[in-house]
């Protein structure tokens, strides 16, 4: 027989036993589990604000998450959502407005969370053209992407300025734009202002900018997108997914130098300082007005209507649809 004090040991041994079984699945982390491998491809070619998305990958943020990111270049929003669209990956980051014009045409995607929610399209142009107002433009070569943030948003503009047959678009790929640009190819790009002005100034060529909300055509920037089916099949995901890029947010604003190095080393050939200045940038397009006091990548409803009824009223979106068509907010941490 067991004696009182062999007796006590083996029921401590027991009780630890039962314990540690009934905590282990309830407290197990991402890590302890299987990853699951995701794909978010991006609205352009890598540049200094897509840090965030290798800061994250390489602080092992989305893996804390259950997440094993592959982080894919894009060549335009438009051209991502519609890989986003037929599923060939599971996000993409996109611009908002075209992201809004393709869901009212039937594209099955969905914004699940804003990145940059202040809009930066611009029209940027030399100094030396002399340029004051949006008429001053009719006439001009534009530097133009079939697939980019602008593409289903640049006719609203030129129709909101009168311009509407009195430009020529140059179809090229985004990354040669700027190239064009300081060549002489071209008199004006439509691109991200805070992502061209630092290139431009570093290449000794004195630019300025039309923004596009000055003409009244004010929609967000960048969102978080993914399928109307993964919305459906897979929301756990999307809440882990969600959830860890806005700790990446927060983690590269704190930190925008180290973060800058993960981007590097997977383009080293990005100039540095011009990187780092573009990141800091963007980080002055994380809120709006309407998001202040709210939680990174949370979308603000009255931006979305307000974008709807600029897209309407411009011919960006031909068929009005309920906001709730367009995007959620059921994912965001703390919304």
């Amino acid at each position: 027989m067991l004696n009182r004090r062999t007796f006590a040991v083996v029921m401590a041994v027991v009780m630890l036993a039962l314990v540690a079984l009934a905590w282990a699945p309830e407290h197990a982390t991402a890590q302890q589990r299987p990853l699951e491998k995701v794909t978010v491809r991006l609205d352009w070619i890598n540049s200094g604000y897509h840090a965030v998305w290798y800061y994250g990958k390489d602080q092992g943020i989305f893996a804390q998450h259950g997440i094993d990111l592959e982080v894919l270049e894009g060549r335009g929003s438009a051209t991502t959502a519609q890989t986003v669209g037929n599923e060939s990956v599971t996000f993409g980051t996109a611009d908002t407005g075209a992201v809004m014009a393709l869901i009212s045409q039937g594209l099955p995607v969905k914004v699940v969370a804003g990145y940059l929610r202040q809009s930066p399209l611009a029209l940027i142009f030399p100094k030396k053209n002399g340029w004051k107002t949006f008429q001053d433009v009719a006439g001009a070569r534009i530097g133009f992407s079939a697939g980019g943030a602008t593409a289903l948003i640049f006719p609203a503009v030129l129709k909101a300025t009168g311009l509407e047959g009195k430009v020529r678009l140059i179809f090229m790929e985004p990354a040669a734009k700027p190239t064009a640009l300081l060549e002489g190819r071209v008199d004006a790009i439509d691109s991200f202002d805070f992502l061209q002005v630092p290139l431009f100034e570093a290449k000794g060529l004195p630019v300025s900018t039309f923004s596009y909300a000055s003409t009244g055509v004010n929609v967000p920037g960048l969102a978080v997108i993914t399928s109307r089916n993964t919305i459906q099949k897979s929301p756990d995901l999307i809440r882990r997914f969600v959830a860890a890029s806005q700790k990446a947010l927060e983690a590269t604003q704190k930190e925008p130098e180290r973060a800058l190095q993960s981007l590097l080393k997977v383009s080293p050939t990005l100039d540095r300082a011009i990187a780092l200045r573009v990141l800091e940038l963007s980080f002055n397009l994380f809120h709006t007005e309407a998001s202040k006091g709210k939680p990174l990548g949370w979308v603000p409803p009255a931006d979305i209507e307000k974008a709807q009824d600029i897209l309407v009223q411009h011919g960006g979106i031909k068929n009005r649809q309920p906001i709730e068509a367009y995007f959620t907010n059921e994912f965001v941490p703390g919304s």
